[in-house]
């Protein structure tokens, strides 16, 4: 499949993909900048949106159902209006854990909003994932990992993926549809860790799980069954999140990173880093022969 470099946007972490129908427009982050960007994929334009101050650490971005946008970061997750430029806090359950931040953050085909969070340093087992309820109320899912990422549903809403990522593994949860309820935790895939570890996911029209490999240099389409279906080598080393869209959704967008995790501490690409990996932290676009499935947005 041919690899397609749109925005040579040098983000340190790029993170988010999300696509919105309605404008035609691709939102996605820069995690640790901190930044929130539009870009337009005919145009190939890039805006940067304000809404006054930042977390010092970003997740995800949502869309809401009653417009506007939901945000995970490092001070819980609040509501964001790019219209009036505005963001007001809405639930913050990690409050009393000044190291860990939301990371990755989808919603259920009902509209509940499952966010996870990492441990900043990406040392300690400070991972948890947590399901809120539009009326702000939280139940926590799963704990015990560094780092969690990707959680993805099926088209039907009745599975759920979730990534550990220092882990390498990719877990499947069952989930009640009408409560909410995960049930049945059980490894779904591991990644050898010659092909980095598992990060942002997304799934397809036929079920399929896009996962894209931090460190690795690819993305991995599963099989519902776990097995390898295709596996997409990308020019960066480090991609993070991707997400469908298009007219037909039928363009993979695929955010990446340009920083890196060394003798554990985070090391900025310098420019002696960017000749030599000039697409580090850019955003890409492929085109895929099985169309995605557009996201749910937040009931909240």
């Amino acid at each position: 499949m041919n690899v397609r470099c749109i925005h040579e946007s040098r983000s340190v972490l790029g993170e988010g993909a999300l696509w919105s129908a309605d404008e035609g427009l691709l939102y996605w982050i820069d995690q640790m900048r901190p930044e929130l960007h539009r870009f337009d994929p005919v145009g190939l334009t890039d805006e940067k949106l304000d809404v006054g101050p930042l977390p010092e650490q970003l997740g995800a971005l949502v869309a809401r159902r009653a417009g506007g946008f939901a945000l995970a970061g490092s001070d819980g997750v609040s509501l964001v209006d790019f219209k009036q430029g505005s963001r007001r806090p809405f639930v913050n359950p990690i409050a009393d854990m000044p190291r860990a931040s939301f990371n990755d953050a989808k919603c259920d085909r009902q509209g509940r909003l499952w966010a996870g969070t990492t441990d900043r340093l990406e040392t300690d087992k400070f991972g948890r994932l947590f399901c809120i309820e539009a009326d702000g109320s939280v139940l926590p899912v799963n704990d015990g990992y560094v780092c969690s990422n990707g959680p993805s549903f099926s088209p039907d809403g009745r599975r759920m993926y979730h990534t550990r990522s220092q882990d390498r593994e990719i877990w499947a949860y069952d989930i009640d549809p009408a409560t909410g309820a995960a049930s049945r935790g059980r490894v779904f895939a591991t990644v050898d860790e010659r092909h980095g570890i598992p990060d942002g996911s997304t799934v397809d029209a036929e079920g399929y799980l896009w996962s894209t490999h931090w460190g690795g240099w690819r993305v991995t389409r599963y099989r519902p069954d776990g097995t390898e279906d295709r596996v997409i080598e990308m020019p960066v080393k480090s991609p993070t999140s991707c997400a469908f869209g298009g007219p037909d959704l039928g363009t993979l967008y695929v955010t990446s990173a340009s920083i890196d995790m060394i003798d554990g501490k985070w090391v900025y690409m310098d420019e002696a880093g960017f000749e030599k990996t000039p697409l580090a932290g850019a955003l890409f676009a492929i085109d895929v022969d099985v169309p995605g499935v557009l996201e749910t947005p937040f009931a909240g």
